[in-house]
């Protein structure tokens, strides 16, 4: 395959200097899709445009290109520490981004607050509170947190009891023995922290205290009968013993370590990391990589950059396979700079650290053997579906597709609903509401002129979370709502491409035309269309059931031949609107009064616009 190159790249390759630093690529567009570091900016980029053999996604990458722009640092460390920041705010396609944003429980106890609390933190802050966790595999945390209120008598409520004052009786839990209450019986505050100091030796990997506890409260809930207690603490015993099972005997409970391997295909790629805390191994997890571009130890490092957003869970010592030598130096000294705390880089070749590394790669190499046929149908779902797309619309390149629905019943709490899709997938953060405001009926032409206008215009005013452009809007409807999109679009004096999907045949309608397009129900480009039109329409569904839902009585009386009895009854007999909305014309039949021809009219009345 050969690349194009233009003139403008070629010169500015000539004139990029030999010092270090970090290079930005554009598409046409102007939109980042690429941000590299290198040691020595000139050979590096070159590379890119030399002519030379390829990866496929490395071409897919410079044949992308239009532009690129770079900037010196004073050292790689300084390029590299760019690079992070820059793939943050960018969130270039090509990079390697954490698309897998979970946030791993944590259980958090601050020593410094009078009466120490043992809470569950998921983003946990850096207060100096003492983080135990995370807690992913084997034991879960809400496992953890029964354990330990079933062993220790801690308090769990909110209060601050920093000003020093002492309370006049206990709550229920202190009433009850659940809580030693050291609020108000000071003499207990010495006993108190030594609780807490145990949960701590626990939470550190001591459990024979625990279990110790735990079995001895099994036993006396059993000789009193209470079965169901008992059985819940035995469940808990049984967790005890998996979290047991999770220790690697050749590890000392000190040992905190991650180990980072990746396994390359042409199709997809697998990064795999496990985490050992106090000797266990606590948690495996997958990040696939589809279309991010860079050598083995380029791919690991800027992975390994990326996922150490914070200092909270650092290990001691991070393991990788020996092509990431050369980075060693480079990723200890970056993560001492941000956050202060050494870490050594290890590249084990025998012993149980070998038995991790290996370990782990054996899991990437799975995850990539057995996930090629998902990967596939889901490049077909969103890559393919979006080339094809394309096809059908004429447009260079599609990437944000703007969803739009309009949701009301008899004309009134009107609202729209704007979902977003990018690379084919629902980008939720996205997704905004719109009350209509100046259309009265039920008008869905007007309705969607209106909410049409209001995005262009936020669009051209560079409003936040309106300020981002869509390369294809979709609305639900025919050649009708069509036209009154692209009638506020106009009017605002801007050319954003429109195309509306009918739902009755799944007709597709284009501007300039008013033959519709039929596509195949198998066809991937139809299916994108289908997910995007379906999704705006369930979110404007809840938008405008979450509006009716605040006033429901008065909703039910908007209903023909409902008085204020029967609303009530409806009411009594469903107790939440979330019932009322999934009920079924024979549920209504069944409360006195509702014939089944009023039933089918109360149903059709809330679904009305559904």
């Amino acid at each position: 395959m050969e690349l194009n190159i233009s003139e403008k790249i070629k010169e500015k390759v000539k004139l990029l200097p030999a010092k270090p630093g970090v290079y930005i690529m554009h598409a046409g567009d102007g939109e980042v899709i690429y941000v590299g570091k290198a040691k020595v900016l000139k050979n590096r980029v070159k590379s890119y445009f030399d002519g030379s053999q390829k990866t496929v996604k490395t071409y897919a990458l410079v044949s992308n290109v239009d532009d690129f722009e770079y900037i010196i640092t004073n050292s790689e460390l300084d390029a590299f520490s760019l690079e992070s920041n820059l793939i943050k705010k960018y969130k270039p396609h090509y990079n390697i981004l954490l698309k897998d944003d979970k946030s791993f429980p944590y259980i958090r106890i601050n020593l410094k607050e009078r009466f120490p609390r043992v809470t569950v933190a998921r983003r946990p802050k850096k207060d100096g509170s003492l983080l135990f966790g995370p807690y992913v595999t084997g034991i879960r945390i809400g496992q953890m947190m029964s354990l330990i209120k079933w062993a220790y008598p801690v308090r769990w409520c909110n209060k601050n009891f920093d000003d020093g004052k002492v309370l006049a009786r206990p709550c229920l839990h202190g009433q009850m023995g659940d809580c030693l209450a050291p609020c108000v019986f000071k003499e207990k505050e010495v006993e108190y922290n030594k609780t807490i100091r145990k949960v701590i030796n626990f939470l550190n990997g001591d459990t024979k205290d625990i279990k110790k506890q735990l079995t001895e409260k099994m036993n006396k809930c059993s000789a009193e009968m209470k079965f169901e207690e008992a059985l819940e603490i035995r469940n808990l015993l049984e967790a005890l013993e998996i979290m047991d099972s999770q220790l690697i005997t050749s590890l000392t409970t000190e040992s905190n370590i991650d180990v980072f391997a990746l396994c390359t295909s042409e199709d997809i790629s697998d990064i795999n990391v496990m985490k050992v805390r106090g000797g266990k191994n606590i948690g495996q997890f997958n990040f696939p990589l589809e279309d991010e571009v860079g050598e083995k130890h380029e791919l690991l490092s800027s992975f390994i950059s990326s996922f150490y957003q914070e200092a909270n869970d650092l290990p001691r010592e991070i393991l990788l396979e020996d092509c990431m030598k050369d980075s060693k130096e480079l990723l200890e000294n970056f993560i001492f700079e941000r956050f202060g705390k050494k870490v050594s880089i290890l590249f084990p070749v025998k012993g149980i650290k070998k038995q991790l590394l290996d370990s782990t790669l054996s899991n990437a190499e799975e995850y990539v053997t057995n996930s090629r046929d998902r990967f596939i149908r889901h490049k077909k779902l969103t890559t393919d579906a979006l080339t094809e797309l394309c096809e059908i619309t004429g447009l260079s390149k599609i990437n944000r597709i703007e969803g739009y629905d309009i949701s009301n019943i008899s004309g009134t709490n009107s609202v729209a609903s704007m979902v977003v899709f990018e690379n084919g997938e629902p980008e939720k953060s996205e997704y905004r509401k719109f009350k209509i405001k100046t259309v009265e009926g039920a008008d869905d032409f007007a309705s969607m002129y209106e909410t049409l206008s209001r995005r262009v215009h936020d669009l051209v005013e560079c409003k936040k979370g309106f300020n981002k452009r869509p390369d294809l809007i979709l609305i639900d409807g025919g050649l009708g709502q069509l036209h009154s999109a692209e009638g506020a679009i106009e009017a605002a004096g801007m050319t954003i491409p429109v195309i509306s999907l009918a739902k009755q045949d799944e007709e597709i309608f284009v501007s300039g035309s008013s033959l519709p397009i039929c596509l195949e129900k198998s066809n991937y480009a139809l299916r994108l269309l289908q997910r995007v039109r379906d999704e705006s329409h369930r979110f404007a569904v809840m938008f405008h059931r979450n509006l009716r839902g605040q006033s429901m009585t008065s909703f039910l009386l908007e209903i023909p031949g409902i008085g204020k009895a029967t609303s009530q009854k409806i009411w009594k007999y469903f107790k939440t609107k979330e019932d009322i909305f999934n009920a079924k014309p024979e549920d209504f039949t069944l409360i006195d009064g509702i014939s089944e021809v009023k039933a089918l009219e109360i149903y059709k009345a809330i679904h009305e616009k559904e």
